[in-house]
């Protein structure tokens, strides 16, 4: 093959003499030409980098560096294809001395990234994916909307919670990306340095022209053609495969575990074995482990080019040709770019006529390879730092289905809305399981000490209250031997632990309702009481109430006892005594029973005593007597019908008074005798008996 017929088009050397201006810097603000360029040379200028250009120059005059730094500026190198520029801000000046020509500065011109080294930030982000979160920074540090662009393919799932802590914007941006497995070049117009982001090789652009470079060592004679005129291949051992593994609480019965291995023909040895990525699924874990993957298996094979051609910028890809034996031809991915310009011979007293105009050195892959910027390290808090519980409204803490907090961190300056300044937060407690456990709801405003797990700043756990002077604790040195548990409400488990003073009480707001458990050194009192509301004892089966000594039952108003079977009133050693101001009332359903097992039954009333029976009333003596007295009257016995009185022979049937006297005696016969005289008085009186006697 026709090498040199292939490459027509190709960058003709010849066409630019040694001794002609080829580099040119321009600032916004100052003239043109107000510079000549010397050398310079550029570093860093990789994928996904922030590139810083050293330049040497010549003015005659020159302002005062106010007048100067933060200003844009272009590197502009002359190139038959097109000119290449360099965009960026001026962000160093200094002044190497006095030429023949006019003064010598050395100017830095780093790229539009720069900018954010210097904003430095602590600050949250909600529910938001990579792309959004970028883009947000960008905006921040004032990158307009034609000054970057998303070329990616990758859906991003939203992070509900990131956080950028005591790093400077590029850094946070710079980890980010890299964790996701995206990657930035810069896109180099005439007008601007546009930032592109890509996450695939795929998408990045072909070098401008015929996209093709002629190998050609060098021998001493002038190229027509700009070359790669060397070109070293290095291979080393790395990492084989990776592994990664991570527990979401989230999803507690899912095993996070994911693991990918080498692809590339260089062999690797090892496991990169990563844990607590912040991986929520399979799905992210499989996408994580392939993209730290990649980001090893394009370093085991790179190649170093040495060139002369000014279009190489990082993020292009060109295809080479013409190596001798043709084992390195073929298409690559230009990682990074260190360029060296010199052009003295191209100034009025310039020297070293016979010096490079310019060259660079290139780090390639072969194209194809999946690129990846390796993973970065971001902060980790191994402390603990505060926060404060925020509520959606009302007294309580906002609470989700989980029992999670809204919290604001202390270095959050944004103005989020109350209670949307997190993602919900756990709190850890002292017990917990499958519904139970022990939770004291916090309320908004409460400082609380924050930890992260695993160090991960995204990943925050409150780990419990911190009390200040607007929260005090109720413990302190005026009552330190008390140990408190006090609700919000005003609910409180109190236990005194002085000695000779132990006591536990448990009370609401104002200590209306109190239990106390005295122990002191006087004697031990339980004390249970409500003082405004009412009390109720319940139990499903049997409630035992018992005391050493006396029970004391004392109502204010009624006392009422209401029980659905029986209830039995009994005492071992001494009587039972029922007293009452005004009225006893006993009353059944069914029967009344009175009964005295071995002694009398006595019933004394002040006054009259009446009994009331709505059927019949017996009164049985079974041993004794029977005796009815009235000591200061009358005893009145009067029926409806007959009254009836009768003895079994026992004894006689008397009835007498002042001596005289109505006996039947046991025998059946009836003795009336009067102690003056007898009067029988009747409309008729008959008098029967087998004889009549007389005195």
């Amino acid at each position: 093959m026709d090498v040199l017929k292939d490459l027509t088009n190709a960058i003709k050397l010849d066409a630019i003499a040694a001794n002609q201006t080829q580099f040119y810097l321009d600032v916004k603000g100052m003239p043109e030409g107000s510079f000549s360029v010397i050398a310079f040379d550029g570093l860093e200028h990789a994928i996904s980098s922030d590139y810083c250009f050293n330049i040497s120059v010549q003015t005659e005059q020159l302002p005062g560096p106010e007048m100067l730094i933060g200003k844009a500026a272009t590197l502009r190198l002359i190139w038959d294809a097109q000119p290449v520029f360099v965009h960026g801000l001026l962000t160093q000046l200094t002044h190497r001395g006095t030429g023949v020509d006019g003064e010598e500065y050395q100017i830095e011109i780093s790229s539009p990234l720069s900018v954010l080294k210097r904003n430095r930030q602590n600050r949250v982000f909600l529910n938001k994916d990579v792309r959004q979160i970028v883009e947000e920074v960008l905006r921040d540090g004032g990158f307009e909307a034609s000054a970057f662009e998303f070329k990616t393919n990758e859906t991003y799932t939203a992070r509900e919670f990131t956080v950028q802590y005591d790093e400077s914007d590029l850094d946070f941006i710079a980890r980010l990306l890299a964790y996701f497995g995206l990657f930035y070049v810069f896109e180099q117009s005439e007008e601007q340095a546009k930032l592109v982001i890509y996450d695939s090789v795929k998408d990045l652009p072909v070098l401008s022209g015929t996209g093709a470079i002629l190998y050609q060592s060098q021998t001493g004679q002038v190229r027509s053609v700009e070359t790669v005129f060397a070109l070293r291949r290095s291979a080393k051992l790395l990492t084989g495969n990776v592994r990664l593994k991570d527990y979401n609480y989230r999803t507690p019965e899912a095993g996070l575990e994911t693991a990918t291995k080498g692809s590339n023909a260089i062999p690797g040895t090892g496991t990169d074995y990563r844990y607590g990525e912040n991986v929520k699924s399979i799905e992210e874990g499989d996408q994580l482990a392939r993209i730290r993957q990649q980001a090893l298996d394009w370093q085991r094979e790179t190649f170093v080019a040495e060139t002369d051609c000014r279009g190489l910028v990082p993020g292009v890809t060109f295809t080479l040709s013409g190596y001798p034996d043709g084992s390195l031809d073929g298409d690559y991915l230009v990682i990074e770019v260190e360029h060296q310009g010199n052009q003295r011979s191209g100034i009025a007293h310039g020297d070293d006529p016979g010096k490079y105009t310019y060259r660079n050195r290139a780090l390639l892959i072969r194209a194809g390879i999946p690129y990846r910027t390796p993973v970065l390290a971001g902060p980790l808090v191994h402390g603990v730092f505060t926060a404060r519980v925020e509520s959606t409204g009302g007294n309580y803490a906002y609470l989700d289905e989980q029992g999670r907090y809204r919290v604001r961190m202390p270095f959050d300056l944004s103005e989020t809305p109350e209670g949307e300044a997190s993602h919900p937060v756990r709190l850890m407690q002292n017990y917990a399981g499958q519904e139970y456990g022990v939770h004291f709801p916090l309320h908004a405003g409460t400082e609380v000490a924050i930890t992260c797990v695993n160090g991960d700043l995204d990943r925050p756990v409150m780990l419990g209250v911190l009390p200040n002077p607007d929260t005090l604790t109720p413990v302190t040195a005026a009552n330190n031997s008390q140990n408190i548990l006090r609700t919000w409400g005003g609910n409180e488990l109190l236990m005194e632990d002085r000695e000779g003073e132990e006591r536990t009480e448990l009370f609401t707001r104002e200590r209306k309702n109190i239990l106390t458990l005295d122990a002191n050194a006087e004697g031990h009192q339980v004390r249970l009481a409500t003082e405004e509301g009412e009390m109720e004892h319940y139990a499903a089966k049997t409630m035992l109430m018992e005391s050493g000594d006396s029970q004391t039952v004392q109502s204010g108003n009624d006392h009422i006892v209401t029980v659905e079977n029986a209830q039995r009133l009994m005492t071992k050693n001494k009587e039972v005594e029922i007293q009452a101001a005004t009225d006893i009332r006993m009353k059944a359903g069914d029967n009344v029973q009175i009964q005295a097992e071995t002694e009398n039954i006595e019933m004394t009333a002040a006054k009259d005593m009446i009994v009331d029976v709505n059927q019949n009333m017996s009164v049985e003596v079974r041993n004794q007597n029977l005796d009815i007295l009235a000591s200061a009257g009358k005893v009145g016995i009067e029926a409806a019908k007959a009254i009836t009185v009768k003895g079994n022979g026992g004894g006689l049937i008397h009835i007498g008074q002042s001596g005289g006297s109505i006996e039947i005696s046991t025998g059946g016969d009836l003795t009336v005798s009067g102690s003056s005289s007898v009067t029988i008085n009747g409309a008729s009186i008959n008098i029967k008996g087998g004889s009549i006697g007389n005195n």
